[in-house]
């Protein structure tokens, strides 16, 4: 039967028999489901990129979905295909079927790069012990690309297996225990500390000025894009995967997390805490109340850090993963050859460190 190879600019422009493949990925990920490329396309994605989304069909089945962006070329310099992903992702992978076979694959990969004339096709923060990692690295080979590997982050998380919230804090060190145990008295004696859980639209222009006013007294730098996470909140909360947790301290919001549940799984997305407030360990408290809450009330079976290797996080983490990038240049191509050749000398550079 003959693959069918289509190219589209918009989530939205993608045929209806595509949804399966999103529904799949979403299991996996949220950040693997058509509401977040939805999402990125709306408030992120600048003109520098063009979005190229392929898909591969059999029979009026869809076999795979690239979802990718192009960087647009320079006067001089490479055309690279990147994954469709940017700062705020934390996975990404094509949507393809167990039954797509490695010929259709490598056919799907020599369209993509030939239709865009990349020089370069880099996919960031992928899971490596997933199987389609090996079979797009293959296929990449097969159509005459060379390729690398390249680390993006550690990744901690916690398979709760099926423990209560009770349990699992029993095995955390007694130094966290402690710590949380103390810093939580202190912080609602007197009925001055409080708690909440946002987990629908109720409140919820409240719970993002909150939001916005712990941020802006954080440590952190300013969002680049100001309108991306009160977009976020609201779709989690559309979604069902909203958990919003709000620490007030007299009234003032002091400290707040963006909690992403999905299929069972915990996302702890983001974070922030008024600085001022850093003695009374306002985080560690809030994320002790969103931890029981994902454990006892939401029965997740995994909670997950997304990115990087923060020392706290293996406070609350029993489990390391790493997520790994895969470039693949074109030899034949100037620039593919040239970007190919810098690859190799900084990685040079690194081993002789």
């Amino acid at each position: 039967m003959k693959q069918l190879i289509n190219k589209y600019k918009s989530p939205n422009d993608l045929p209806a028999n595509c949804q399966k493949l999103f529904e799949l990925g979403e299991k996996i990920s949220f950040d693997l489901s058509k509401d977040w490329f939805l999402l990125l396309e709306a408030s992120v994605i600048q003109q520098t990129k063009e979005i190229c989304i392929y898909t591969s069909e059999e029979g009026n089945v869809i076999q795979g979905i690239w979802p990718t962006l192009l960087q647009k070329k320079r006067r001089l310099g490479a055309r690279q295909i990147n994954s469709f992903t940017c700062f705020y992702s934390s996975l990404y992978q094509p949507l393809i079927l167990p039954n797509l076979t490695f010929d259709n694959l490598a056919d799907c990969l020599r369209k993509i790069v030939s239709d865009t004339r990349a020089d370069v096709l880099r996919f960031d923060i992928m899971d490596p012990s997933w199987s389609g990692f090996d079979l797009h690295e293959q296929a990449l080979k097969k159509i005459g690309f060379k390729t690398d590997r390249f680390f993006c982050w550690g990744n901690w998380y916690l398979p709760v297996n099926n423990q209560s919230f009770s349990d699992y804090l029993q095995k955390l060190s007694s130094r966290v225990r402690n710590t949380l145990e103390r810093r939580k008295k202190k912080f609602l004696a007197g009925g001055r500390g409080k708690l909440e859980i946002i987990t629908t639209h109720d409140k919820l222009p409240i719970a993002i000025d909150a939001w916005k006013k712990i941020y802006s007294a954080s440590w952190k730098i300013p969002e680049p894009y100001p309108e991306f996470m009160p977009s976020l909140i609201n779709l989690c909360a559309a979604r069902g995967w909203l958990r919003l947790g709000i620490a007030y301290y007299d009234e003032e919001p002091i400290a707040a997390q963006l909690w992403i549940i999905s299929h069972g799984r915990a996302a702890i997305y983001k974070l922030a805490y008024n600085e001022k407030y850093a003695n009374l360990s306002p985080g560690t408290i809030l994320t002790a109340h969103l931890m029981q809450h994902a454990i006892d009330v939401d029965k997740v079976h995994e909670v997950d850090y997304l990115t990087g290797d923060d020392a706290y996080k293996k406070d609350w983490m029993s489990h390391r993963r790493e997520r790994l990038g895969l470039v693949a240049y074109n030899p034949v191509s100037f620039w593919g050859l040239a970007c190919m050749s810098k690859h190799i000398a900084g990685k040079i550079r690194k081993l002789m460190k």
